[in-house]
């Protein structure tokens, strides 16, 4: 007879425990400036990126497409991105305003602060391989 499984045997619950966790975490430093969590990182994206396509935002990020246009649309709303459609295509590419260049760089050093808490709790090392572990789950 099979057991119920625990959720402390469960992939799904520790992975979203710890997401949940660090995303309080940066939420509550990322608050300062008035930017979430999911838009500061579209924001660094956009700032590594300028012109990306949303298929191509949307694959980096790891978004469904209604979910990262639900994230974009109040940055766009406040003027800190621009949305550039091409003539006879359905492609929309994406850049950062000036506003939201500086938008990002104001949220830099609330990233920078919470990065460094979370780098306390862990260590800085262990951070560093968990990111790794973390972004190669992603890789395709």
């Amino acid at each position: 007879m099979d057991t119920i499984p625990s959720i402390a045997d469960c992939n799904l619950f520790a992975t979203k425990q710890a997401a949940r966790f660090v995303t309080q975490l940066y939420e509550r430093h990322l608050a300062v400036v008035n930017v979430t969590s999911s838009q500061v990182t579209i924001l660094a994206v956009l700032h590594q990126r300028p012109d990306i396509t949303m298929t191509e935002l949307s694959e980096m990020v790891v978004m469904d497409r209604t979910s990262l246009v639900r994230a974009i649309q109040p940055l766009s709303r406040d003027g800190y991105i621009l949305q550039k459609s091409e003539p006879g295509s359905r492609k929309i590419s994406l850049s950062l305003s000036k506003a939201g260049a500086r938008k990002y760089l104001d949220a830099v050093p609330c990233w920078r602060a919470a990065q460094e808490e979370y780098e306390e709790l862990v260590g800085k090392d262990r951070a560093k391989l968990l990111r790794q572990e973390l972004m190669a789950i992603t890789q395709r």
